[in-house]
């Protein structure tokens, strides 16, 4: 019954959340929150998942003996391949296995992927790059007008000729703060958190959905920031004059969406406490639930395994 429960818990979290987050008039005035939630889903989701394959596949018995057991029970249910009283167990340690799997993969081949691209990137504007217009920059001979990010240790900001020939100097301070941002906020390990769950679950409509909206809320954070020095009119419109160039796997000012221009045009929200609160009430929720009744149910599971033992002889 608790896998059930948790499964229908992952499903619900699947199909409530995208409806409730995805282009809503809350998220952009609180996109911390709103990746919080997406990121929250995401691992709630997938834990209540797993947590239900594994009370599925290993019996109370084997709980209640701690790792050994649960080794010795997915060994046995493996070994009896094909038996009636084993066909639950091997299947749920079969998908349990398999999404654990996947996830792994997924991140592995994520995080590699993108620090492969930016070696590779790095290596192709050596050849043409100088000292940019401030500390920490780095200006590339190109006609286009680009400023974006490559994090890293140390993280580059990278500045083209046609950017300052067609930024103004607040447009292009506005643009550098907001690449700072970038990377002093650590974004690029948001969105590859939500990128390797997409890698891993190309089918979920949930992981699609999480990594476009955490690739569009983390430029509203560096807008924000931005903004708040510079003034968003000033960050709207450098947003205008980069639009749509930022190569690959980088995050940068130019990234394209009439939304970060028409949401720098509006007033900026009020903040509000109470919606702050709520969400962080709601990620809390997400990530414990699966947590707390998996534990919970193993839990009960090894405490009446261990009470309908017998009890040992007493001695003479």
């Amino acid at each position: 019954m608790t896998s059930l429960l948790l499964l229908a818990w992952a499903t619900a979290v699947a199909v409530t959340v995208p409806r409730a987050v995805t282009a809503r008039s809350w998220s952009r005035a609180v996109p911390r929150v709103a990746i919080g939630l997406w990121l929250g889903a995401l691992v709630s989701a997938t834990g209540a998942v797993l947590g239900a394959g594994l009370l599925a596949a290993v019996p109370p018995a084997a709980l209640a003996a701690g790792l050994d057991g649960i080794i010795g029970a997915c060994a046995r249910a493996l070994t009896r391949l094909g038996a009636p009283d084993e066909t639950l167990a091997v299947l749920a340690l079969a998908a349990t296995a398999a999404l654990a799997t996947r996830l792994t993969i997924g991140a592995v081949a994520t995080v590699r992927a993108a620090r492969r691209w930016r070696r590779q990137h790095l290596a192709a504007l050596s050849p043409v790059a100088s000292p940019g217009p401030t500390d920490g920059c780095t200006l590339v001979e190109h006609a286009t007008p680009m400023v974006y990010c490559l994090p890293g240790r140390p993280g580059h900001v990278v500045v083209t000729r046609g950017a300052l020939d067609t930024l103004t100097p607040q447009q292009l301070d506005a643009v550098l703060r907001h690449e700072r941002a970038h990377l002093r906020g650590r974004h690029h390990l948001l969105v590859a958190v939500a990128a390797a769950f997409h890698r891993a679950l190309p089918g979920l409509p949930l992981a699609r959905a999480a990594e476009d909206e955490v690739r569009r809320l983390v430029e509203h954070l560096a807008d924000d920031r931005a903004g708040a020095r510079h003034g968003r009119h000033t960050v709207a419109a450098a947003i205008v004059r980069l639009a749509g160039n930022t190569p690959g796997h980088a995050l940068g000012a130019g990234a394209p969406s009439v939304d970060r221009v028409r949401r720098l045009l509006a007033p900026a929200p009020p903040r509000s406490t109470a919606r702050h609160l709520l969400g962080a009430a709601a990620i809390i929720l997400l990530l414990a639930f699966p947590v707390a009744t998996t534990g919970t149910a193993a839990g009960m599971a090894v405490h009446k395994a261990t009470c309908s033992q017998p009890a040992a002889p007493a001695g003479n």
